[in-house]
Parts: structure tokens; C-alpha cells; sequence
């Protein structure tokens, strides 16, 4: 319920509730603020399969053996990650992503769902 608390009425307007259900389960490790529709500026790097998403995470949490242990369990990551997954549909793909705009202290990467060839939920996982 900690997640529900986060939301404020003016975001849940913009929140469908299959998206706000899936944010909950996620609060721990993101918050629904990581969490963009239609996001814009972004540079699809790679399509992942889930073990190829947990190997990335692990490597970029590489000295936090929680957040290490919570990655490569698959199940968990994939909750983690539920309003992706919750998402896709056939012919959906999940790619790792970073903004196209990067400098020293300025920039993210995270996971995409992609349909037909454009992200329309993009996850933050990483801000510079």
C-alpha cells in the first residue's frame, strides 16, 4: 500500500489502473515517478530478453548485493518490472534504452516496451 500513498489525485488521473495495480507492486524499487508512457528523446540500445535484463542490472548494481540478489531472481524482476510485462502485447519487445541527451551528471538509462518500433512505456532505472 506504500506505493498507493505515493500517487496524488492529479497523477492518478494520468494513471490507468492496470498501470497504478502494477506501480504498487514495484514502489520498493521504483517509484511511479520512473515510469513514462510515450516517452520522447529516447536511444533504443539493445532488445533484452529478461535473463539479458538481469544480467544488465545486476552489472550496474555490481557492489549492492540486495538489489543484486532481487535482479536475477526472474520472477522477482519481472514483477519489478510489471507495468512493462503487464503491457505487452504479440509483437512486443523490451529494449534497454538511454536518453539521447547524456553528459557528465546528466542522463538515464532504463527498459522500454516497444511497439512497433516506438517505446510506449519506458522504466527510468538509472539518473545521472
Amino acid at each position: 500500500m506504500r506505493g498507493v500513498r505515493c500517487v496524488s489525485f492529479e497523477t492518478a488521473r494520468c494513471v490507468d489502473s492496470q498501470l497504478l495495480a502494477s506501480l504498487m507492486v514495484m514502489s520498493d524499487f521504483f517509484s511511479y515517478r520512473h515510469v513514462h508512457r510515450y516517452p520522447k528523446d529516447l536511444e533504443l540500445i539493445r532488445e533484452v530478453s529478461l535473463e539479458d535484463l538481469s544480467s544488465w542490472l545486476a552489472e550496474h548494481f555490481e557492489g549492492l548485493p540486495q538489489i543484486q540478489e532481487r535482479v536475477r531472481d526472474l520472477t522477482e524482476l519481472r514483477d519489478i518490472l510489471s507495468p512493462i510485462f503487464n503491457e505487452m502485447r504479440d509483437g512486443d519487445e523490451v529494449w534497454v534504452c538511454q536518453s539521447q541527451r547524456r553528459a557528465p551528471l546528466f542522463g538515464h538509462e532504463g527498459v522500454a516496451l516497444v511497439r512497433v518500433g516506438r517505446p510506449v512505456l519506458y522504466v527510468r532505472v538509472i539518473q545521472y
